[in-house]
């Protein structure tokens, strides 16, 4: 006579029994190195770089000899900007491929955006031994050169990328900057125009070629930058206006020259350098009370600053009465000893 099982109970021995069977009769295989680095080339493909890193690795892990993997993971980790882990793998890699343009082109790249920016000029100087003509490979090394302040050797190097990127908008600003740091300001002035053509609604650019005209004392090429990006609509500031003044006085447009200042003044009313240029316009003016007016509210919130105690001396200075000027001057040196240096320069405001 069989027994009748309950339902449940020959379901769960039903499957005991297919467990026993199949049990231990799977074995999970790892994928090989191979493998590995075919997902991470997949990964590269869609520019996941992390995920291609993370791969790779499991391939090295798997086949560490491997120089394809190696060169693979040197060039993700400078892919996604990893540069500290990038950098020991080129080392290691052109300590056998010593002629690889490439690889030591990106060293020198990555060591110019380290701290380390001179061993960036090593791999720089080792890379020009091999005459490359690439764009922009020349335009790396110029940028590298231009880091360390080298700029003959920036210029010669951007000048080679030129030639090959002739439409691109940094090559001429970096230039620009290049000869206006040697002090060649017309060849500066040049690159400039150029930057300009290239980019006609660039207003930074025409600040910034402004503020080299003027120290290149080309005061009204300068002025017509300034009021040509302010017509473009540059965004201002109390510098853009504090140097436009400055062009103004050294021009000797004097009204204009406050109209500026008091723009300045807009965005820092309080600010002692631009009250103190305000002063001393109104005394280039020769409207001197004017002037005493723009002290002495400065005076107002600090009685004893002697740098404004002294400007106000020079206002009757330069008005003829040398007694009373002598009166704020000796305040100002009970103050501030230091400058009694200024007593014999007391004419250049």
């Amino acid at each position: 006579m069989k027994i009748a099982l309950p339902l449940t109970l020959y379901c769960l021995l039903f499957c005991l029994q297919i467990q026993a069977q199949t049990s231990g009769s799977t074995e999970v295989i790892p994928p090989t190195s191979a493998e590995y680095f075919a997902s991470a080339m997949k990964y590269k493909a869609i520019e996941n770089y992390t995920e291609a890193s993370r791969s790779l690795a499991k391939a090295l892990a798997a086949d560490p000899q491997n120089d394809q993997y190696k060169k693979e993971m040197a060039e993700l980790q400078y892919l996604r900007n990893a540069f500290y882990e990038a950098i020991p793998l080129y080392e290691a890699i052109v300590k056998t491929d010593t002629e690889n343009i490439i690889y030591l082109t990106r060293l020198a790249e990555m060591y110019s955006m380290s701290q380390q920016k001179m061993k960036g000029v090593f791999y720089a100087n080792k890379v020009l031994k091999l005459n490359p003509t690439d764009g922009q490979t020349n335009k790396i090394l110029a940028k590298t050169y231009f880091d360390v302040q080298y700029y003959p050797k920036a210029i010669t190097q951007y000048l080679l990328a030129e030639r090959v990127f002739p439409m691109d908008k940094e090559i001429p600003h970096k230039l620009a900057n290049c000869y206006a740091q040697l002090g060649k300001f017309a060849d500066a002035m040049q690159y400039y125009d150029r930057c300009i053509e290239l980019e006609p609604n660039n207003t930074s650019i025409m600040v910034e070629a402004g503020e080299m005209c003027y120290d290149a004392n080309n005061f009204k090429l300068a002025n017509v930058l300034f009021q040509d990006a302010e017509n473009k609509g540059y965004t201002p500031s109390k510098s853009f206006y504090d140097t436009w003044a400055l062009i103004q006085v050294e021009m000797k447009n004097y009204n204009l020259a406050l109209t500026y200042y008091g723009k300045a003044k807009e965005f820092a009313p309080y600010d002692k350098d631009i009250n103190l240029s305000i002063a001393e316009t109104y005394m280039k003016k020769g409207d001197y009370s004017k002037s005493r007016e723009v002290l002495d509210e400065l005076l107002e919130m600090n009685p004893n600053d002697a740098d404004v105690i002294y400007t106000k001396g020079m206002t009757y200075f330069k008005a003829g009465n040398t007694e009373k000027a002598e009166q704020f001057f000796n305040q100002a040196f009970e103050i501030n000893p230091a400058l009694k240096s200024l007593r014999t320069t007391k004419s250049s405001f």
